[in-house]
């Protein structure tokens, strides 16, 4: 023998016994055995066998019923090998054993209560993983409820494995959220304030009397009445200042979002302010944001509807309402109105999610003691304010299904504005032009009376954005 058939006959006698007959190779694909989880199967052989050996007999179990016959079960999950000697003690067969979860069971229960969702099961050592594309993510939901009851059944109903989900949500189902926020709060306020400073003297004694503060008479506004008597002795000055003011406040907001179903989306118009915030090495920065906030979940389900989960928030400073904190000075409170539920609705059907009516209304007096129960002169010496509240809210939300258009068929708000030169800045007061003559700027085409940005629903129907989409 040559010495190249030495190595030859030496490589393939270093190979996996698995891999060899005892008169020539095996096919791998042919070894390899499958076997749910607690439950048997028979092997055939095609010889006499005369003893087996399991490599892990915690993973599986083997009986040899006839001399031609094996009887498996499944015990655990994980992988070992089966290997089989003839009569003449010789190594006939290496299976190479592999105990999963009842895949086939798992795939009998997904097609029964979702037949029309093509997912896969697999397992990967030890691991159960499903796969494919379904039509809505209350479907993958259910698909991935009904894959971990079998992993906790082949646990022993302690799950210390989870399902590897590689399923996905198919089709182009994006979802535009429209929100209105109409609010209009209205407030009215009546004060009479007043103040006096009385200074008597006689001889070497004197006196004084005040009411409020001598710099407060001339700290009112622009309706105080000042009048003053002055003698030898005596000194009177008083003040009175009469208001009354009324307030309006209106507030209309339509953010607009779009998102893919089962994906989460924020929009955010308004700003962030900056509050002091005490740590261990002295005074730190946060920023709390303000303004029109939207955050949402849409989920367009296999009937057509779209499941919506969604915050809205309203908020602004209020300086009004601001505190005094030592060491910090001034913090600017915030005025807030929120909202978040969960509901479902038709393409283009609208909701009121949140609505308010509130009214408060608030009354102070001050006075001096004893002189401000006094008929008529008792004004002199009281101080009063009224001030009443409304405020109407209401939050509006309507989902829509969209899809992708045309750049080249948008007219943004930007399209068309032109700078003003000196003269008709200066001159006409023009802050800006459009479809100056003799420019060359393209415009899009305007939809309606808004110039604003056209959308195509799913259903192919052309709409304008800024009005009803």
């Amino acid at each position: 023998m040559n010495t190249l058939s030495k190595i030859t006959l030496a490589a393939l006698l270093s190979l996996s016994p698995g891999l060899l007959w005892a008169g020539g190779s095996l096919d791998k694909a042919a070894n390899e055995v499958q076997l749910p989880i607690h439950k048997s199967r028979s092997l055939m052989l095609d010889r006499p066998a005369s003893r087996v050996s399991v490599g892990n007999p915690a993973i599986a179990d083997v009986l040899v019923l006839q001399d031609r016959e094996l009887y498996l079960v499944g015990k655990s999950l994980g992988h070992t090998n089966l290997m089989v000697w003839d009569m003449n003690d010789a190594l006939m067969q290496v299976y190479d054993l592999e105990v999963s979860h009842d895949l086939q069971g798992l795939k009998e229960r997904l097609y029964r209560f979702l037949p029309n969702e093509p997912i896969q099961v697999h397992t990967s050592q030890g691991q159960l993983v499903v796969s494919g594309e379904v039509s809505d993510l209350a479907r993958m939901n259910a698909a991935y409820e009904l894959a971990r009851g079998y992993v906790v059944a082949a646990e022993g109903g302690v799950a210390r494995s989870e399902v590897m989900n590689m399923m996905s949500v198919g089709g182009g189902q994006q979802v535009m959220l429209e929100v209105t926020v109409a609010e209009v709060a209205r407030d009215t306020s009546r004060s009479w304030e007043s103040a006096f400073e009385l200074l008597e003297s006689s001889g070497n004694w004197g006196f004084s009397l005040l009411r409020d503060s001598v710099d407060q008479l001339t700290s009112f506004g622009s309706n105080t009445v000042v009048a003053g008597f002055a003698s030898a002795d005596t000194v009177f000055n008083v003040a009175l200042d009469l208001a009354k003011t009324r307030g309006l406040a209106r507030v209309l907001a339509e953010p607009r979002i779009t998102a893919i179903s089962g994906q989460s989306a924020e929009f955010l118009s308004g700003g962030e302010y900056p509050v002091p915030v005490p740590t261990e090495d002295g005074v730190a920065v946060e920023f709390k944001e303000f303004g029109v906030g939207l955050k949402f979940t849409p989920v367009v389900l296999s009937s057509g509807k779209i499941n919506l989960n969604l915050n809205v928030s309203v908020s602004e400073p209020v300086v009004a309402n601001s505190a005094s904190v030592p060491l910090f000075g001034d913090i600017t409170a915030l005025s807030k109105r929120s909202a978040g539920t969960t509901v479902e609705l038709g393409d283009g059907q609208t909701i009121s999610i949140a609505g308010l009516l509130s009214e408060n209304t608030r009354e102070s007096v001050r006075q001096l003691p004893f002189a401000g129960d006094i008929p008529v002169l008792g004004n002199l010496f009281t101080s009063r304010s009224f001030t009443k509240g409304e405020s109407e809210l209401v939050i509006m939300v309507t989902p829509r299904l969209v899809r992708p258009f045309d750049k080249q068929q948008v007219t943004l708000p930007t399209d068309g504005f032109i700078e003003p030169n000196d003269m008709e800045f200066y001159l006409l007061g023009k802050m800006s032009q459009r479809n100056r003559v003799g420019d060359q700027a393209p415009m899009a085409e305007s939809y309606g009376n808004t110039g604003m940005s056209p959308a195509v629903t799913e259903g192919g129907m052309e709409q304008t954005y800024g009005q009803s989409l």
